[in-house]
């Protein structure tokens, strides 16, 4: 993604579908880190994007709260309907009580390969596609966290509007 441009196949999609489709791909792992993932889906409008990179930022993030919760835990995956620069918007949410982002990190999570992983066992590019993927769908990203409780992550995206099409977007 970082060294050449992405030829994404722009569509029209269910947020809440791809959603699913996602999580059961990090079902199993969660399961053996005795990782609870609960959905709580709104009915919503649909997206205009990429949906595997969706899909990708799902995963990521979903595996980031995992590791954060060594010791097992509850992710929160959470959809609903909000406005974004006075138009509809589509608010995602993945919400952890895993070990929280320290206040004199946070503006650094999103940096190309920062990583407070081990050596091998993690690159630092997760966060910064997922940032990457936000930003080109025309979305928005927040980080909230509390050390020791967990971390909230908040990513808001434009919905497709009427007479919007693939080929515009």
């Amino acid at each position: 993604t970082f060294s050449r441009e992405n030829k994404s196949k722009a569509q029209e999609f269910d947020l809440n579908e791809a959603l699913t489709s996602a999580l059961s791909i990090i079902a199993a792992q969660a399961r053996v880190k005795a990782v609870e993932v609960v959905q709580e889906f709104a009915s919503l409008p649909l997206l205009l994007g990429d949906k595997n990179q969706i899909q990708q930022v799902i995963i990521n993030l979903c595996n980031n709260a995992i590791d954060a919760m060594p010791n097992g835990g509850k992710i929160a995956v959470r959809t609903r309907g909000d406005t974004m620069d006075g138009k509809q918007g589509i608010v995602l949410e993945v919400e952890d009580n895993g070990s929280g982002i320290p206040e004199e990190i946070r503006g650094k999570v999103f940096n190309p390969f920062f990583t407070t992983k081990a050596v091998g066992k993690g690159t630092g590019l997760g966060l910064s596609l997922v940032h990457e993927i936000i930003q080109k769908h025309n979305g928005k990203i927040e980080l909230k966290s509390i050390v020791g409780q967990g971390a909230t992550f908040t990513i808001t995206f434009p919905a497709k509007e009427a007479g919007q099409n693939a080929n515009a977007g």
